[in-house]
Formats: C-alpha cells, structure tokens, sequence
C-alpha cells in the first residue's frame, strides 16, 4: 500500500489499487487464518501410503489432493496442493500453535520424508 501512495499515478487508478490490495488482504484472511471462505481447508489427512485428503469449508466429502511443493520449518509448513477438480492448487500454512503438537509433529516428519513430484 505504501508503493499505491508513491508512485505517481492519477487518483482513480490509486483509489482501484488500494481498493483491489484491500479486497485481497480480505480474501487472504477468511481463506488461511478464519478457514471461513468457500476455499479455505477445514481438515486435512495423510495415510501411511502418502496420499493427501483434503474437506473443504461447507463440504463433508474428502477428495484427493497431490503436494506439489512443501516448506517445512519447526513453527510452520508452507505447501501447495493440486485437486483433481480444481484448476489451480491451492496453498495451505499450518501454524505450529495452531494445531496440536504431536499431530503437528508427525506431519512435519512425514513431509520431509516424502519426496514431493513436481
């Protein structure tokens, strides 16, 4: 937003800017940190055989996802999913305070196991 208020622009097009950097601060929020959007994952699984489920928000069914690229740090995992019914993956950060540890653990140790095909 402080490049928005610089950068010498007219003030219709300034005004779009920070309204469109607003909308996706909004999105980003009810997607990763509320899990409230239509897009956010509620719950997310992986069995002994390496194969990722995931439910989205509103949704009871569990569909297949493939980790397309993982970041695994002692507080946090970064990944990218691809659904078979989605177009584009999609992104997932766990938050180590935000699950239980030894779940949080586990999927750790997993993910850096798993050799992740691009």
């Amino acid at each position: 937003m402080a490049l928005g208020a610089v950068i010498p622009i007219g003030w219709p097009l300034r005004v779009v800017l920070w309204g469109l950097l607003g909308w996706n601060l909004y999105y980003s929020l009810i997607t990763h940190a509320w899990r409230s959007g239509p897009m956010a994952i509620q719950a997310i699984e992986l069995d002994n055989e390496g194969v990722v489920s995931v439910r989205l928000t509103g949704s009871d069914t569990w569909q297949q996802a493939r980790i397309t690229s993982h970041f695994v740090h002692p507080w946090l995992t970064l990944m990218s999913l691809r659904l078979e019914s989605r177009r584009w993956p999609m992104n997932l950060v766990i938050a180590a305070d935000a699950v239980e540890p030894e779940p949080f653990r586990r999927w750790r140790v997993a993910l850096k196991l798993q050799a992740v095909e691009v």
